[in-house]
């Protein structure tokens, strides 16, 4: 088999052609045939979403950790939403071709003593994305942590299901079912927003003719020529504009936040700890109330049993508006001195679960290569 059919045949749905091809390219590396790329730094990436809840390339946990080997990274790390689907295969790729690899899962959870206070989901009070990350494997699942993991996953999926209810109630002639239209969208049955958008875009695609620029012109009070130029430009960059308009705060598929749609902050960490992961939470950029007091902030991740953090950097620095980039400039640079201060762990990533979102962040830009040498030690916390 080429290199080239062989990496492709790496995202596969199915596991067993997946790890065949996996094989083929250690085989193609170990005699020369595939090789890093050059000038190569240990730069690292552990928070890269895969295709068991959305990789914006529809990219495997062994693609991602492939891609993590060619490019050079000292650590790449898996993560996705409500799933730790992509565990087993991550531990197994970065084995196979001998790069650091830790796997994990992402979820929002809600906080009953922050209830009022906006965190780092926006506009949604007391609501918070917490990683468990660096498992050693998946929890059994008629363990405790096992049948909490499953109880999680069935809580986003029951938000989900929400969510297209109140779409079919209010796009008439683009309806969608679940089972048939969502749900094959991802091998692991575990699809995300971005998924039911897709289904959804697809599903207009049907309508004879222009008739989807039509549609959706009505549905979001926008020309249709501006539709076309949109969709031309980009499936996924018009997907986020559905997305916006239709699923996030305000839109009619939006779904307000109540303690029952989501996992509490302390059970969520104690299955964490229980099933053997590191309970690491999350930092948005700094601008949001439950944010401006990183040493505040910080106090209660300790307290709450929180070992390590996670930042997305491309928020903070990769910004066109140049007064808007000084301002989350300035909020990570104190969020990070605080983290660097009190030694709590930082680590980071870019997603990829987005248009746009690159691989690995740019290490050598002054705005972040400074933090680099804390986020590579940091991330020892998971291996």
């Amino acid at each position: 088999m080429k290199a080239e059919q062989a990496i492709n045949n790496l995202s596969e749905f199915d596991r067993g052609i997946r790890d065949s091809a996996l094989a083929d390219i250690a085989g193609m590396v170990k005699n020369g045939k595939i090789a890093k790329q050059k000038d190569l730094k240990p730069w690292i990436n552990l928070h890269i979403h895969t295709f068991h809840s959305y990789n914006c390339n529809n990219w495997s946990p062994s693609r991602v950790v492939f891609e993590g080997w060619k490019t050079g990274l000292e650590y790449v790390g898996t993560v996705d939403f409500d799933t730790l689907a992509g565990l087993e295969e991550t531990l197994s790729a970065g084995k196979c071709l001998g790069i650091k690899a830790a796997g994990g899962f992402e979820s929002r959870v809600f906080i009953p003593e922050m209830k009022d206070t906006v965190i780092n989901s926006p506009k949604e009070p007391g609501i918070y994305y917490l990683c468990g990350k660096g498992f050693k494997k998946k929890p059994d699942e008629q363990s405790d942590a096992g049948r909490f993991f499953n109880f999680m996953r069935e809580t986003a999926q029951r938000r989900n299901r929400q969510v297209v209810d109140k779409l079919n109630g209010c796009l008439d002639k683009v309806r969608v079912d679940y089972e048939t239209d969502i749900l094959p969208l991802t091998p692991s049955g575990n699809p995300t927003e971005r998924h039911i958008i897709e289904a959804y875009r697809k599903k207009a695609e049907e309508i004879p003719g222009d008739g989807a620029d039509s549609f959706w012109a009505g549905i979001l009070g926008m020309l249709e020529e501006d539709i076309r130029s949109r969709r031309i430009k980009g499936r996924a960059g018009f997907q986020e504009i559905l997305r916006g308009k239709l699923i996030k705060y305000g839109g009619p598929g939006y779904v307000p936040p109540e303690q029952k749609h989501f996992p509490l902050f302390d059970e969520t960490v104690r299955m964490i700890e229980s099933g053997g992961g590191v309970p690491t939470g999350t930092w948005l950029d700094g601008t949001s109330p439950g944010e401006e007091n990183p040493d505040a902030l910080i106090d209660f991740l300790e307290g709450k049993g929180i070992r390590a953090v996670t930042v997305i950097p491309d928020r903070n620095y990769n910004i066109a508006d140049e007064k808007e980039k000084k301002r989350k400039l300035e909020k990570l640079d104190s969020f990070m001195n605080v983290c660097m201060k009190r030694r709590m762990p930082v680590v980071c990533g870019t997603e990829m679960n987005k248009s746009g979102q690159p691989f690995v962040d740019d290490f050598t830009n002054s705005a972040i290569a400074q933090y680099l040498p804390y986020f590579l030690s940091s991330a020892s916390v998971f291996f």
